[in-house]
């Protein structure tokens, strides 16, 4: 851009007295509501300015000081975040071609943070697009040198093309912030759904978090939690302001009140979604549409199979087959007897018509029940009562297949109990829903030295032992599953488990006698290798059983049971024999 020397000037003005000041926008869990970080942002405090941030950095790289002016951001953005809460991150925007220079180096990592009491994992440097990445080894480099540092990193704007595929194999970041026109009415795009879809799958696989940024409407929000986005920014949420403040109780129930709405209406969250996840817009027409050009347009185009009618609203009322047509088309008389009817006059108003949140599984059983003449419609999917696009009957069958094949592969193949992910959505349903709870996890002590004496296949049936006494006294529909290994779970919607736990391991140790020889089990000990390599004494295999409930302490995510699960699952380990305990 070409300056003009009143431009100019209040460029140095404003680099010289330092006009600038921070503000924070928050990064919110869409899960619960809680705020995971803050975006350190840039104003200008010069009274009417006629530069904008964004334009002050174009004038920063042509002046040859991108340096100096992303060195006045960091330490005011530093210098105002000393006083944090401790468990929030803070994210800063970085130039590519800074993040690597010698004295952005030195100077956040030895001296700013120093000074303002922050350590290197509460930032994460968030990788801007106002210059291109060159030298991408040396990038890799610098970015792999702050990594092992402790700091984690960003990518801003995911989206806007074949720059940010290239980003993400060129940084592969810990966190990857999605582009606001990827957000923006993404409740109204089939499009946009998809694609958001496919990227929560390649973060799970490379293991980075996904941030939806510029969420502006409840629909929006709605619609990010729905397609399992962890976190959120935007001004519906909370808009950027110069102190650190907490999101409001009111955004806060509203995300709390869509994911109870989700689990409600049915959402799997370990699997596929639902049927609005899978439908495709394909041609649809007006009532007014001459009946004879339907029919042309489909002789001409073999792959459409059904064309849905439209009235103004963009509400479907019929749907015309493409047999259909080829029947009232068809013979001696067929085209002159319809030249002259409309869309309205041949459409079929007896169709399967269902909302995109409906369940997968619920759609393919009402398309299966229909009488035989129409068992191979496709189905209509409306949102908000509007025309989204169709499912056809091969398409509903495909997915239903792979949902059943994905549930059959979750369950553990040697005891048959749900695996991971089903335990995960129940117990994220727990925590969401505030009723009651205790989760329950059991674990097998010496479990290891066992396997090792008496071969796998006697090991495979001491954890058969542990499923099977778990499913005879569990009489209240409680949830049982299989983590894996000898590491079990049952979740209860209740409180009072005390004697649940009893019972288990009562049944327990009336069922493992057989599992020994006479030898061991009169000695109530096996002589097995311990780590070493050398003989040791191991007691007979015990369990140790942890319950969490959210009695006394209330759970905000996964993250936090988790890490509390853990915990006093080896202070139970640390005791001899059968052991449990309840917090």
């Amino acid at each position: 851009m070409k300056l003009g020397k009143e431009l100019e000037q209040e460029f140095y003005e404003i680099l010289e007295e330092r006009l600038i000041y921070p503000v924070y926008q928050p990064i919110v869990s869409l899960e619960d509501g809680s705020i995971f970080g803050y975006e350190a942002l840039s104003r200008i405090s010069k009274d009417a300015a006629k530069l904008d941030v964004g334009s002050l950095f174009k004038i920063a790289e042509e002046c040859g000081k991108v340096w100096e002016l992303e060195g006045i951001c960091r330490k005011e953005s530093l210098r105002n975040a000393c006083n944090k809460p401790s468990d929030v991150k803070l994210f800063l925007n970085v130039d590519p071609k800074v993040i690597h220079d010698e004295k952005f180096k030195a100077g956040l990592t030895y001296q700013y943070l120093k000074r303002y009491r922050l350590r290197p994992d509460d930032i994460i440097f968030e990788i801007t697009e106002r210059s291109s990445i060159e030298d991408v080894e040396t990038f890799k480099q610098t970015i792999q040198h702050y990594k092992n540092q402790k700091f984690k990193i960003a990518i801003d704007d995911f989206g806007e093309g074949y720059a940010g595929v290239n980003r993400i194999c060129a940084i592969l970041p810990d966190y990857i912030k999605l582009d606001m026109e990827i957000v923006r009415d993404i409740h109204k795009s089939v499009m946009k759904q998809m694609l958001v879809k496919n990227m929560v799958c390649l973060c799970e696989e490379i293991g980075a978090h996904l941030i939806a940024e510029g969420i502006e409407t409840e629909e929006e929000l709605k619609e990010l939690i729905r397609l399992e986005i962890p976190y959120g920014q935007g001004y519906f949420l909370q808009p950027p302001t110069e102190k650190m403040v907490e999101l409001s109780k009111e955004c806060m129930c509203v995300i709390m009140n869509n994911q109870m709405e989700n689990i409600k209406s049915g959402k799997d969250i370990s699997i596929l979604g639902n049927i609005g996840t899978i439908c495709k817009v394909k041609d649809t027409t007006a009532l007014e549409t001459q009946a004879k050009v339907l029919y042309e347009y489909v002789s001409h185009n073999p792959t459409i199979t059904e064309i849905c009618v439209l009235n103004k609203d963009n509400i479907v009322v019929g749907i015309c087959t493409r047999l259909d047509l080829f029947e009232l088309f068809g013979g001696r008389y067929g085209y002159n007897l319809n030249l002259k009817r409309t869309a309205k006059d041949i459409m079929n108003s007896n169709f399967l018509m269902v909302d995109c949140n409906t369940s997968i599984e619920t759609v393919s059983q009402m398309a299966l029940i229909r009488p035989i003449e129409h068992l191979y419609d496709a189905v209509v999917v409306t949102q908000n009562g509007r025309y989204m696009g169709v499912v056809t009957v091969k398409d509903l069958l495909e997915t239903v297949i792979t949902i059943q094949v994905s549930r059959a592969v979750d369950a553990n193949p040697l005891t048959g109990l749900p695996g991971n992910r089903m335990i995960e959505k129940y117990i994220y349903e727990r925590i969401i829903n505030r009723n009651p709870f205790s989760i329950i996890y059991l674990d097998l002590d010496n479990f290891k030295a066992y396997n090792d004496t008496y071969g796998f296949n006697k090991g495979d049936l001491m954890i058969k032992i542990v499923a099977t006494c778990m499913e005879n006294c569990c009489e209240k529909n409680e949830f049982k599953g299989h983590i894996g290994g000898d590491d079990f779970v049952i979740i209860c919607d209740y409180w009072e488990v005390e004697e649940l736990c009893k019972k288990i391991i009562e049944r327990f140790m009336q069922s493992i006698p057989g599992a020994y020889n006479e030898y061991d089990w009169n000695n109530q000990y096996i002589i097995s290798k311990n780590r070493n390599g050398s003989n040791e004494k191991f007691p007979i295999i015990s369990l140790s059983i942890a319950v969490a409930t959210n009695k006394q302490k209330k759970y905000h995510n996964l993250e936090i049971f988790s890490s509390e699960i853990a915990h006093l699952k080896k202070k139970c380990k640390q005791k001899e024999g059968n052991y449990y305990c309840i917090i």
